[in-house]
């Protein structure tokens, strides 16, 4: 068995929503403008990129300097995508927590928000979990040997006795990562104190 080499930073987790294709992002940048105001949030959020006009794009983006928080409207359906860049530590398992959780605390905030639309709705039993870095996180199988049981273990915590598929990316020229279906929806604050 081989040592841990890689330094997991980079990780994408995306909760789907029912979002039609066609939604007006606008008040996705006056939340995000507001939140952009908050210095101390541990993201850093220092800018507000508009994609809205690209399809199937990346929609909203509040960029900070140790993650981006959007409305993404990418495949395989809009969602809300967290993507952590740097300042992880601890161990793999632990580094995927801390993601999903952040993932979990910004969508529990947003949906809150008096602008978000209440045609939208949240698929909670549907998420995407990804790691972009091609270098550090190549789709092979030494990759897949070294992270899949620390995937597994924190989507096991997430959805406990419920359960969930993770469905891997098989496409080596895509980035590793999963799609993860549960067989509840859950609200979120029950998937948070979980991974508490």
């Amino acid at each position: 068995m081989r040592a841990r080499l890689i330094d997991l930073q980079r990780i994408h987790i995306k909760i789907l929503t029912d979002a039609p294709p066609t939604l007006p992002l606008d008040p996705f940048i006056e939340i995000f403008g507001r939140w952009r105001a908050n210095k101390n949030h541990p993201a850093g959020w220092v800018d507000l990129a508009d994609y809205a006009h690209v399809p199937r794009g990346m929609g909203i983006v509040l960029v900070g300097f140790q993650a981006n928080f959007a409305f993404d409207m990418s495949g395989p359906a809009p969602g809300l995508l967290y993507a952590a860049k740097k300042g992880h530590a601890g161990t793999h398992r632990e580094r995927i927590a801390a993601a999903i959780k952040s993932c979990l605390d910004l969508s529990e905030r947003l949906i809150a928000e008096k602008e978000f639309p209440q045609s939208v709705h949240l698929r909670t039993e549907a998420l995407e979990i990804h790691f972009p870095d091609r270098l550090v996180t190549p789709n092979t199988k030494e990759t897949d040997a070294e992270l899949r049981p620390a995937v597994e273990a924190v989507i096991g915590k997430l959805f406990g006795t419920s359960g969930a598929v993770l469905t891997p990316q098989k496409n080596a020229g895509q980035a590793y990562g999963f799609s993860i279906r549960a067989k509840n929806a859950e609200p979120l604050d029950a998937l948070l104190k979980r991974l508490a």
